[in-house]
């Protein structure tokens, strides 16, 4: 019996993609995720008008 090849042969690992592949991946998702959710509910992004400042104080009594 050989010592290098304790189980049995098998193909050798081909290795993990890349990192930058793998973040291309995440964002990908995140944003397509983010896309379905806003086409679900879609966010009121409307700017509320601004009430009239009264002298500058800083205190509303």
């Amino acid at each position: 019996m050989s010592g290098g090849k304790r189980f049995g042969g098998g193909r050798p690992p081909t290795g993990t993609p890349s990192l930058a592949w793998s973040s291309v991946v995440i964002v990908a998702s995140l944003l397509a995720g983010a896309s379905i959710v806003h086409n679900i509910y879609k966010p009121d992004m409307t700017i509320p008008p601004v009430e009239s400042t009264s002298g500058g104080s800083g205190k509303e009594s």
